[in-house]
């Protein structure tokens, strides 16, 4: 066990492993190393604190004098002590070299993963992650599944601007930079479902950037997973507009609203009539009436969804900026034709307040996608 494993298992780091006053639940293998010298810096503090304090009220009483006393001077005072001098410079030297020593100890065992790690490709992007399976093929947002007690390698990347991932539970954060790899790894010790945050200021909607962790048994893991890879093929086309508001939607839910309010984009709620009527005015002037029908580039509304989806920066709408990243290689065909069908039939999910609904009426659905592909 490395020093700062040993830090953590002495009282200092025993109370840190349900979590406390000062630190959120410990769910990973790292967990209680880093709030070991978390706790260690803190009693540090908290034991110089009260020896200053302490030597000052002595001082104060041990030196006070009366307004009617003068104080006497004399001029062969000691200006210096030099046993005193190096008493206070070597100790919080050496101190402050046993912090850097257990922390660098600490950032080089979180900087290399182990060579058996489950691997999730992680991307990030105003505001939304986004978390990729190649074991299983499986794609989710704003939800990260992950084994217990196996360590899990994040290989992440931002299609935007900077952020960063951090999972309070399990202690790990690190930046997400646009153009290049960045990594973190953690393994999980208990199960359950922990909040993952981004942690740099991304805009104007970073504030709900957020994430759950769900960590599961093994064999759960792997049903689970399974059952992730083929849900969207085996549900039945009356279905699909259900499953793309439970399963889908929480991509678009940072920039869409279902309200009929504006957000980083326009509202899915009439969308579908804007569409199909035309209406959509984009930013050069034109509007969508004037690329549909027989010839046109969109022969059918569907298409325009779709290509909303593949190609967002291809026609920007109206007072609204070319923020929106592709999907284009994270979703399935099945699951476009899902997104489509839920914005045809946006309607029958959700209330006048665009909450969705429970257990949707989808009888009589439209589920023609009507798109070319």
């Amino acid at each position: 066990m490395s020093m700062l494993g040993m830090l953590a298992t002495t009282k200092l780091g025993e109370a840190t492993s349900g979590g406390g006053f000062w630190m959120p639940e410990s769910a990973s293998t790292v967990a209680p190393e880093i709030d070991g010298v978390f706790y260690f810096i803190n009693n540090i503090n908290y034991f110089f604190f009260a020896l200053c304090v302490a030597i000052l009220i002595w001082f104060a009483i041990r030196y006070h004098a009366k307004p009617s006393e003068h104080a006497t001077f004399t001029t062969d005072a000691p200006t210096h002590n030099t046993p005193l001098e190096l008493t206070w410079t070597a100790i919080p030297l050496l101190l402050v070299g046993v912090i850097f020593w257990l922390g660098m100890d600490g950032f080089l065992e979180l900087s290399e993963a182990p060579d058996d790690s489950y691997e999730v490709q992680v991307t990030a992007q105003k505001w939304s992650w986004t978390f990729q399976h190649p074991d299983f093929g499986v794609t989710e947002a704003a939800e990260l599944t992950v084994p217990l007690g196996r360590p899990v390698r994040l290989i992440m990347t931002s299609s935007d601007v900077l952020h960063s991932l951090f999972v309070p539970a399990f202690r790990v954060k690190n930046d997400v930079v646009p153009g290049r790899y960045t990594s973190l790894w953690f393994e999980a010790t208990k199960p359950g479902q922990y909040r993952l945050y981004c942690a740099e200021y991304c805009g104007k909607d970073h504030s709900k950037m957020l994430a759950v962790v769900n960590v599961l048994p093994e064999d759960e893991f792997q049903t689970r997973l399974g059952k992730l890879a083929r849900e969207y093929e085996d549900i039945a086309d009356q279905d699909l507009p259900e499953y793309a508001m439970v399963r889908l939607y929480n991509r678009c839910a940072s920039c869409h609203s279902l309200d009929g309010k504006s957000g980083t984009g326009p509202s899915f709620k009439g969308l579908w009539d804007r569409t199909k009527s035309g209406s959509t005015v984009f930013t050069d002037g034109s509007t969508l009436k004037d690329y549909m029908g027989p010839g046109g580039e969109f022969e059918v509304p569907e298409n325009y969804i779709r290509d909303s989806i593949l190609n967002p920066r291809h026609y920007i709408v109206q007072n609204y900026a070319a923020t929106m990243p592709t999907f284009k290689g994270q979703l399935k065909e099945r699951q476009i034709d899902a997104m489509v069908l839920m914005l045809k039939n946006l309607d029958r999910l959700i209330d006048e307040q665009g909450n969705p609904i429970e257990n949707p009426d989808l009888s009589g659905a439209d589920v023609s996608t009507g798109a070319q592909k």
